[in-house]
């Protein structure tokens, strides 16, 4: 990927942080940066996409989501001048790089944390501030850090 498209992608991210936006504007930027998102989506102001530049292919975002307001969806991380970096080759969890999958109709609430390598299944409820670590199955409720299901939503199915 080039420069220029990197940096495209760096100010569509930046750009859909902007409590300026509307849902459906901050979509379709959010679109441009390369995050793949399905039809009638809402995503608030104030999301937070940490991932490398050109990984943003890696989240993938269902048909009919809401995503709240101050959400962050952590695709890859690392610490990129710490001595940690050293320890890489012994310890690879020092390099955090996943995908993020969210199945459709899914609401997400406010300032929930989504980590990589977590699928969140269709017609599911991530409670607000939760920290997601693990993959969450269809049709449940999950809250709490890290979150768990706290209710199975059967009578929906």
């Amino acid at each position: 990927m080039n420069i220029i498209m990197k940096g495209y992608r760096k100010f569509c991210r930046s750009l859909a942080t902007s409590p300026f936006l509307t849902g459906r504007i901050r979509v379709i930027i959010l679109r441009q940066s390369g995050i793949r998102i399905g039809k009638n989506v809402i995503i608030n102001e104030g999301i937070t996409i940490i991932s490398k530049i050109g990984w943003e292919e890696h989240i993938e975002i269902g048909n009919r989501v809401a995503i709240s307001s101050n959400v962050c969806l952590v695709a890859t991380s690392n610490p990129p001048d710490s001595k940690l970096r050293d320890y890489s080759s012994n310890f690879p969890n020092v390099d955090v790089v996943g995908d993020i999958i969210i199945g459709d109709d899914v609401w997400i609430g406010t300032a929930a944390i989504i980590l990589p390598n977590v699928t969140i299944g269709a017609c599911s409820v991530v409670g607000a501030g939760a920290v997601v670590t693990k993959d969450v199955p269809p049709y449940c409720i999950v809250a709490g850090v890290p979150a768990k299901v706290i209710k199975i939503l059967e009578s929906i199915k």
